[in-house]
């Protein structure tokens, strides 16, 4: 099976374990929880709700399946890296195919006028202390909850009438930081305070010698930048004509060790130093 084909298969199941009508992965961890099969839809899945409420102690008082959905998406960062956001998510994926619908030379390279990681753990701190103000963000950008509309309710033929923050959250996730940046995952690298989070417990993680990560072997890398040119982070820069991953919003989506034409990049255990 190619690359591209298995990245589909990861996305297409990941709609099928996520998202309504079928909802496999909330079903089974309710099934599990309470003993009997349930109706569920994207919002007990939800990560962001529990995630909003890491810091304030109110974590535990929100629905059993989304508190246990968001602890096996950290365990599995821990010692995966954020693979939900690289293999799985349908919501990423969405925009990162839609930007392949525009000529590059439209695009907006990010990289390239700001530094992403400090605004997308600023945006995640303030998501999370949000909550000592009585305030709330989980529910007003929700993209992965945008996309449960568009695919479901629009192909049933619902009207869906969209709320003011929703309507601003669709023209960020899908124009702006979707069709028009490079790479479609601006809304991943900036707002998405779920692949934050797991970027984050990465990164303290990825010291250890058993955890896998996306890793370069300098000794073979011949500085070509495809993997550079081709990330759909932009988490790849060059460093005395080497590539270096950052490990702040690398997703293990596998793209650069897919287009390396040395194969100095791979995906697993550390065994080469950078």
């Amino acid at each position: 099976m190619s690359y591209q084909l298995r990245r589909l298969v990861g996305y297409f199941l990941g709609f099928v374990l996520f998202y309504a009508p079928f909802a496999l992965f909330q079903k089974i961890i309710g099934f599990l929880l309470k003993g009997k099969w349930q109706e569920q839809t994207i919002h007990s899945l939800c990560l962001r709700i529990p995630t909003e409420h890491l810091l304030d102690g109110r974590i535990f008082q929100y629905a059993s399946v989304s508190v246990v959905s968001l602890g096996i998406l950290l365990i599995a960062a821990f010692f995966l890296g954020p693979v939900f956001c690289g293999r799985l998510c349908p919501a990423g994926a969405f925009t990162e195919y839609l930007s392949k619908l525009l000529p590059e030379r439209l695009q907006i390279d990010w990289i390239k006028y700001t530094e992403i990681a400090p605004i997308r753990y600023g945006m995640l701190a303030g998501f999370c202390l949000v909550p000592f103000f009585n305030g709330i963000l989980a529910c007003a950008y929700c993209n992965f909850f945008l996309f449960d509309l568009l695919a479901n309710y629009y192909s049933r033929g619902y009207f869906i009438s969209l709320s003011s923050s929703l309507l601003l959250t669709s023209i960020l996730w899908l124009v702006v930081f979707g069709l028009f940046t490079k790479g479609g995952r601006g809304y991943c690298n900036f707002l998405c305070p779920v692949g934050a989070v797991q970027n984050l417990v990465h990164y303290f993680s990825s010291k250890l010698p058993f955890v896998s990560r996306m890793q370069v072997d300098k000794e073979k890398c011949i500085g070509c930048r495809r993997c550079v040119h081709n990330c759909p982070m932009r988490a790849i820069t060059l460093h005395e004509e080497r590539a270096e991953i950052s490990l702040h919003n690398c997703i293990a989506c596998g793209q650069c060790a897919h287009d390396c034409p040395v194969k100095a990049i791979h995906y697993g255990r550390k065994c080469h130093e950078e």
